[in-house]
């Protein structure tokens, strides 16, 4: 099922709509506004940690009902790479999933195996804390090189029934 969801941030990879990090003080991207199918909607925003980096992005936010919420980002990091995440804020299977690069040689970023992933939903706010997030994780052999303790937090300014096509192309 892990692995799935993977999948999922691997479809992201195609997104193209990115969002500029310059910016490590902590806050959320400035709001803006998106244009879908000439309706202007507010951008959700997020903010991720692993270790020393942050990555500004910007989200967008599925409401699956009873409380699970779906997020998916995209942006670039300092060094202008792509990055991209899945957020799966449900009650039994949280999940994040990080790629930072290139196709070909992007590195992906999930929480170490064993270890309660917990997250709290509240005001449109997912917030993850205390996550330990590796790298090259085997989940078969459950080996993994260690990325650094980190966070999530996205805020969901609005909601769609679907992660839509501009954010997925």
């Amino acid at each position: 099922m892990r692995r799935l969801l993977c999948l999922f941030a691997v479809f992201v990879a195609g997104c193209s709509l990115f969002g500029d990090s310059d910016d490590d003080n902590g806050a959320a991207p400035d709001a803006e506004e998106l244009s879908v199918s000439g309706t202007t909607i507010p951008q959700s925003v997020g903010l991720v940690r692993v270790g020393p980096s942050a990555y500004d992005l910007v989200f967008s936010c599925v409401d699956g009902g009873a409380g699970e919420i779906l997020a998916a980002g995209v942006g670039r990091d300092v060094n202008n790479k792509p990055v991209h995440a899945f957020v799966q804020a449900y009650v039994g299977e949280p999940y994040i999933g990080l790629e930072v690069g290139e196709e070909g040689e992007e590195v992906l970023f999930e929480p170490r195996l064993g270890v309660l992933l917990d997250f709290t939903f509240e005001h449109d706010i997912i917030r993850f804390d205390n996550v330990d997030f590796v790298t090259e994780l085997n989940i078969e052999t459950g080996e993994y090189t260690p990325a650094g303790i980190g966070s999530v937090v996205v805020e969901c300014r609005s909601y769609e029934t679907e992660i839509p096509d501009e954010i997925l192309e």
